[in-house]
């Protein structure tokens, strides 16, 4: 890794904001710089570099899931992340209106900022009738006017949205995680799992569009 011997190691302190220079080297190396005074080793350095660089907050300037950490402390808490999800689940998945889209994402990990990619349909084992009632729910999104929101009925579009991920969950089995609001769980019974007080972040207020 020649960036290695150009780039000093970052300092436990540090904050996103004054670490500029690490922005643009690749997963493997950025991992090793931002780790190497602890032995941070993380098994998901591609996934670490965009939870560092996206989603750690700063200025509260982006919507975040994630408050605003020193390195050590987000170090820590990606290392908890990688136990509680990347150790139990295959694929994570969100429920997600966007226009034109399937309404059905593979985030990059629970709670990111990042959508991911939309996921077809086809791609997943859904029976016809839960395909037809997820185009339903997207075409209330994809029709709806950004200008006039009061024409839609957001609480019934919610509970539908709830009821789907909790459907979608049924069908992709207890491997895949699957969450309609970030960092809360659909579990296979249909209830929900915040895991914000197991990784020891702040409760987020309960408001979804």
């Amino acid at each position: 890794m020649s960036g290695l011997n150009e780039k000093p190691a970052a300092p436990d302190g540090a904050t996103r904001i004054e670490l500029p220079q690490y922005r643009y080297v690749p997963p493997e190396e950025f991992a090793a710089l931002t780790g190497a005074n602890e032995g941070f080793t993380p098994a998901h350095p591609r996934a670490w570099m965009m939870f560092w660089q996206e989603d750690i907050c700063e200025e509260d300037q982006f919507h975040t899931e994630f408050p605003r950490l020193s390195l050590s402390e987000a170090r820590r808490l990606w290392l908890a992340m990688e136990v509680s999800f990347f150790a139990r689940y295959d694929d994570f998945l969100r429920v997600w209106p966007e226009w034109c889209s399937s309404g059905i994402w593979s985030v990059p990990f629970p709670g990111s900022r990042r959508a991911g990619g939309m996921v077809d349909y086809k791609y997943l084992p859904l029976p016809e009738e839960l395909v037809a009632r997820f185009k339903a729910w997207q075409a209330v999104y994809d029709e709806h006017e950004p200008w006039a929101p009061e024409k839609v009925d957001w609480k019934s579009f919610n509970a539908t949205a709830d009821e789907l991920a909790r459907e979608l969950k049924r069908c992709v089995g207890p491997r895949v995680y699957v969450e309609r609001v970030e960092l809360l769980e659909v579990l296979m019974d249909g209830t929900t799992f915040s895991w914000r007080n197991q990784l020891g972040l702040p409760e987020r207020e309960s408001s979804v569009n």
